[in-house]
């Protein structure tokens, strides 16, 4: 089909045709330049100071043609006859072109009003495949195939005065599809071309006395149409043709970088790679740290764990993604990760599905910076929250036991992703996560937010369970716009898949969203979110006179003890009490009386369930708080803390190993308010107790039965 027009796509820095000149948008702008017959061969293009286009090219009956654009329209002129055309622009923004015309090679530069031309080489058949380049001199340098009967790459320079040229590889049928550039230091030649008898990449630097040549790549026919560039550090890049695979490829002398990261135990671990491994399998990355099936990785893939290949044969690699997370399991007591690769580069846009993601960290950004793009709009996290589209807080793990952690939008300061962790990402539909580059901000334009975020929480309150080496929490709030329903991703938090493996220990919120009618901003027809039935965290009202949190506990190993915890119950409000019950047994717990509450793991599978109440303190409920021991003069000690009612008051001291060494008061009867008990520091067979670390443990009870307890720690020296 004969071409009829030349068209220039322009993108980015190329935006003058919009008046602010800026990259605000992805969009290509295009129009047609020259349509004046069959044209468009061969086209070279380059940008001037201001960032307007030139072109070279030819039509169909081999005319030369040079196109540039004036701010407002396109100029366009015929140079000469020719083809196989190459455009530099040197310091004073003037077109220089070599081209191939009639078996020689020219060369034409504008000189500011007219075109000066010359013939740079014309024995035999030359001047196919011209690839030009300017020095800091401004002196033109070109690659160029010598055709038949030598088919020869050849290389010409201006010296200032004549050209100098020499023949850089002959052997066999190359110097088709050049591609030069100079090296910015020494200015010296590179030139990327096809060997056309054997169907190789190659690749030709001078030295500064020779020409080092190298075959890039044989595997198949590959080479053509080669583009060449050097970067900072003068590495080569080369992108080409694979005719056998009919692939476009890319070579470069650049070594892959290089990212390692330890892991100091046994266990499960969220991980990603903060670059694309250029070794295909895990076995590559990981078998000289952990030994052969020292370890196991999973992938979540349509809602379930699939097990990655560690190793597979050379027909079936196992691609490791820089953009998805992975759950390993280290046999091995330590793992120091060594991994070659590729860096990202630019903005990250990760694909995220309805429900459960694992993903990667390609930066350590910050929540606030992170955008969710619904290929609509784009919004920031914090708004795509509150629009449903992305859970503001992401899940990790990352000690070794398959609890999870979060980093979170909720947060000032921010959190930020960390390298080489991997993370859950829960979303309400379809839509890509931005990760913004170091080097710039997200490259899409996030709308505002169209209704407040959420309220506040008046609380929160951590509850732990672990099992030997597994670990999980949950968390019970309060804040006065929650209800007893789902409140939205802000307030309630759906809790993520559990770690792969038997034997873990999970816990689980029981009253998430379970209806048929999907919230407000979910209601694509038929469907449903089963994982918001199962929380991490959940939320109801803080005006609230009492509430009740129901949970489950499943997993740990048959008959060894699972131990509920609570260590931060000192975040509740004072005018709330705690209390934790085992369903399955009727047993209560005052939570801040006790510390922990421990149950033997059942069967494989099994779960018991829970309930925790926080209610307001009734008149006269009775609490210990402000338990404190200051050493006073001769070795003596005064006990203070606060009682919130007359009560009895027993407080004994205990060594490390639970062996009781004095009482400091017995059944004393103490009215509410500020209390003290002195202690002489001796102990009941009335000698110095020794240096060292005891604790003190205080109780109190009403005479309506009310118990409460507390305890601290004691140092003595001597």
């Amino acid at each position: 089909m004969a071409r009829t027009a030349i068209v220039t796509t322009l993108l980015c820095g190329l935006l003058w045709l919009v008046a602010s000149g800026a990259c605000a948008a992805s969009a290509w702008y295009i129009q047609t330049v020259d349509s004046a017959g069959d044209v468009g061969y061969h086209t070279s293009l380059a940008l001037d100071a201001s960032g307007y286009p030139h072109i070279s090219y030819y039509d169909g009956w081999h005319t030369l043609k040079y196109a540039v654009w004036n701010g407002s329209s396109w100029d366009i002129e015929t140079v000469d006859s020719g083809s196989h055309t190459s455009l530099a622009l040197d310091a004073s923004g003037y077109a220089h072109i070599s081209y191939y015309d009639a078996g020689d090679l020219k060369y034409a530069a504008w000189n500011g009003s007219s075109w000066d031309i010359q013939t740079v080489d014309s024995p035999g058949n030359v001047g196919y495949y011209t690839s030009l380049a300017l020095d800091a001199s401004g002196y033109p340098h070109i690659s160029y195939e010598d055709g038949s009967p030598n088919n020869d790459l050849k290389y010409a320079a201006w010296n200032g005065s004549s050209w100098d040229i020499e023949t850089a590889d002959s052997a066999g049928i190359v110097g088709r599809f050049t591609s030069l550039a100079l090296d910015a230091s020494s200015g010296y030649p590179h030139i990327s071309y096809q060997d056309w008898t054997n169907g190789d990449l190659k690749y030709a630097a001078w030295n500064g006395s020779s020409w080092d040549i190298q075959t890039v790549d044989s595997a198949g026919r590959v080479g053509g149409y080669t583009s060449l560039a050097l970067d900072a550090s003068g590495y080569a890049h080369i992108s080409y043709s694979d005719y056998t695979n009919y692939d476009l490829k890319y070579a470069t002398t650049r070594p892959p970088a290089e990212a390692s990261h330890d892991l100091l135990a046994t266990g499960y671990y969220m991980i990603s790679f903060p670059l694309t491994p250029t070794l295909a399998t895990p076995d590559d990355l990981l078998s000289d740290d952990l030994g052969d099936g020292a370890y196991y990785m999973w992938r979540w893939e349509a809602g379930g764990y699939q097990s990655v290949p560690t190793s597979a044969p050379a027909s079936q690699t196992t691609t490791l993604s820089a953009q998805q997370g992975y759950w390993l399991l280290a046999q091995a007591a330590t793992l120091d990760m060594d991994v070659g690769g590729t860096l990202p580069h630019g903005d990250q846009s990760i694909p995220l599905q309805a429900g459960w993601n694992m993903v990667a960290a390609p930066y350590e950004a910050t929540m606030d910076s992170l955008q969710v793009d619904n290929w609509i709009e784009v919004k920031t996290l914090a708004d795509a929250e509150i629009a449903g589209w992305v859970l503001g807080t992401f899940y990790y793990s990352h000690d070794g036991t398959g609890g999870y952690s979060t980093v979170t939008i909720n947060q000032t300061p921010p959190d930020a992703l960390s390298l080489w962790y991997g993370y859950w990402v829960l979303a309400g539909l379809d839509c890509s996560l931005i990760v913004p580059s170091p080097t710039g901000g997200a490259g899409g334009t996030a709308t505002a937010a169209s209704q407040p975020a959420p309220a506040g929480l008046a609380w929160a309150l951590d509850i732990q369970a672990t099992s030997g080496s597994s670990g999980d929490t949950i968390t019970i709030a309060a804040a006065d716009s929650a209800s007893d329903g789902f409140d939205g991703f802000g307030l309630d938090r759906p809790k993520p898949p559990a770690a792969p493996g038997e034997g873990r220990v999970r816990m689980v919120l029981r009253e998430g969203w379970r209806g048929t009618e999907p919230p407000p901003y979910n209601k694509a027809p038929g469907r449903q979110m089963p994982w918001a039935s199962e929380l991490a965290m959940e939320t109801k009202g803080a005006v609230q006179e009492a509430a009740e949190w129901q949970f489950t506990v499943t997993g740990g190993v048959e008959g060894d003890t699972v131990t509920l915890s609570w260590p931060e119950l000192s975040l509740l409000p004072k005018d709330r009490v705690a209390i934790l019950t085992d369903r399955d047994t009727g047993k209560r717990t005052f939570m801040r009386s006790r510390a922990q509450y421990g149950f033997a793991a059942a069967d494989e599978g099994s779960s018991r369930s829970f309930a925790v109440t926080v209610k307001r303190a009734p008149e006269g409920a009775l609490l210990i708080s402000g338990l404190s021991a200051t050493p006073t003069r001769g070795g003596a000690w005064d006990i203070g803390f606060q009682l919130s009612a007359d009560a009895a008051v027993t407080a004994r001291v205990y060594n490390v190993a639970g062996r009781r060494i004095a009482d400091v008061a017995q059944g004393s009867e103490l009215t509410r308010g500020r209390a003290s008990l002195p202690w002489n520091g001796r102990s009941a067979g009335d000698t110095h107790v020794p240096g060292g670390m005891y604790l003190l443990r205080v109780t109190a009870r009403t005479e309506d039965g009310q118990q409460a307890s507390a305890v601290t720690v004691l140092w003595i020296t001597r």
